[in-house]
Formats: structure tokens, C-alpha cells, sequence
């Protein structure tokens, strides 16, 4: 019994099999186990041998029946499994996303949506704009804000019934030697609406942010471009979204 309990596990899908198997059905014969795992006789006849000698399963009366240990043994490699799931759903947020920046449970994210840059490269961007576009409220800390963005909230901010919009950025003092024109007076517009709150901070390493109660996570690949964009509408992810943009207010200054 060298392997710890999750490589056992691990090792053969016939050995979780058996150990659901009795967790759904309660006591069964090792013929009725049989059946339900699609095991050979020989296979599971080893397996509940070595089931038995960890404590796990308990013949009885010549069938077995799960034990409490056997069952908290199932229950940490399930929860095992579907976070690396969860895990595996958003690799491309979470391997470019430094620890310190996403300290949020992976298993909040199970619903959540990431939206890929693979096939479209703009698709990330547009469903953050069409998230950004009918809100009434956006919280948002970003390392920068592209064209696209600049141009609709300011945009939205000077037009009638403007929305909140409260931002905290790395860079929020655009150059025309760095940026276009256009670029330049649409920041200026942003910067003097009066429903826009701006702070600068120097360490934003990913963009999160809430739009009227849709939290949403967006990364950048390694070239710098625009990469994948997580988005949940969890209530946990989402109180967790808005304490992540309060903990950059709380240390920005005023552009």
C-alpha cells in the first residue's frame, strides 16, 4: 500500500466504480458489483480485496458494503477530479493570471464561461464590450484600456443617462508620441465626466471588474495581446470581483 489513496484511485477507473457503485446501492454481492462496474471477476475480485485491506469496504453476510472511510475517500478524489476540471475549463485565464491576483476558489468558477481567443481573436473584447455597453454601473481595474473601450464608455459617459464607471489603471495619462489622436481625446473625455471615478495604481496584472452584478476576468497572452475573458454571474465570484477592484482603489491616487 505504497500509493497513496488518490493514485490508487487513480490507477484504474474500475476502482471509483466499485466505490460508487456501493455508495448508490448500498450493500451488494460481488456478482451485482460485476454488473455494475463492467469489471471481470478476476479484476474486481483483486480490487475489493485491496479495497477491503485499506479499510474501505467490509464484506457482509457475502456481499460488501461501503465504509464511513471508503466513502470520505470517494468523496476527496470526486472533489479531486472536478476541480481539476474546473481547472482544466479555464487554463487560459488561470495560466496567464499570477496566484497573487485570483485568490478565489476554483470550485465558485464551475459555472463560469471563458470566452477564447482561438478561432476569433476579437471575441474576447466584443463580449466585454457588450458586457460594458447597456451596464448602468462598471467597476473595472485593468493594466490599460484598448481603442475599442475608450471609445465607448467615452461614448457612453457624455451621452444622456451616463453610467457610474469607476476605473483604476496602470496608465491613465495617455501621450500622443505613444497614442493616436482620437485615442488621446477620447481618455480626456473619460477623465472629465463627471460619473467617472479614475485612480492610478502601478501593479495591475490582470483586468477584473463587475458590469451591473457580471463579474468577468480578462488575461493577456505573453505577446502582450488580448487573451481569453472568464465571465460569472456567481454571487461569489462576483462579491469576490468587487473586493478585488476595492483593494486597487484602496491604494490609487488620482491620475
Amino acid at each position: 500500500m505504497s500509493e497513496t489513496a488518490l493514485e490508487y484511485l487513480l490507477g484504474s477507473a474500475t476502482r471509483p466504480a466499485t466505490l460508487a457503485a456501493l455508495r448508490d446501492a448500498g450493500r451488494l454481492s460481488s456478482r451485482r458489483l460485476e454488473e455494475r462496474v463492467s469489471a471481470s471477476r478476476r479484476t474486481l475480485k483483486r480490487t475489493l480485496r485491496t479495497m477491503e485491506s485499506r479499510g474501505w469496504v467490509e464484506p457482509v453476510g457475502g456481499a460488501y458494503e461501503l465504509t464511513a472511510l471508503g466513502a470520505a475517500t470517494l468523496a476527496t478524489y470526486e472533489q479531486c477530479r472536478e476541480r481539476e476540471r474546473i481547472a482544466r475549463e479555464i487554463r487560459p485565464i488561470l495560466e496567464h493570471a499570477p496566484a497573487s491576483a485570483f485568490g478565489l476558489d476554483i470550485e465558485t468558477l464551475a459555472d463560469a464561461t471563458v470566452i477564447r481567443p482561438d478561432s476569433d481573436p476579437t471575441a474576447p473584447l466584443d463580449r466585454l464590450l457588450d458586457l460594458r455597453a447597456e451596464a448602468s454601473e462598471l467597476r473595472e481595474a485593468a493594466p490599460f484600456l484598448l481603442r475599442d473601450t475608450v471609445e465607448q464608455l467615452a461614448d457612453r459617459v457624455t451621452a444622456e443617462s451616463p453610467p457610474d464607471v469607476t476605473l483604476v489603471l496602470e496608465d491613465a495619462a495617455p501621450s500622443p508620441e505613444s497614442y493616436s489622436g482620437a485615442y488621446c481625446d477620447h481618455f480626456r473625455d473619460l477623465l472629465d465626466a463627471p460619473t467617472v471615478d479614475v485612480r492610478v495604481v502601478d501593479d495591475v496584472s490582470v483586468t477584473v471588474g463587475v458590469a451591473d452584478g457580471h463579474a468577468f476576468v480578462g488575461v493577456a497572452e505573453r505577446d502582450g495581446m488580448p487573451g481569453a475573458l472568464l465571465e460569472s454571474d456567481d454571487d461569489t465570484v462576483v462579491d469576490w470581483a468587487n473586493r478585488s477592484v476595492d483593494r486597487y482603489l484602496d491604494r490609487g491616487v488620482p491620475p
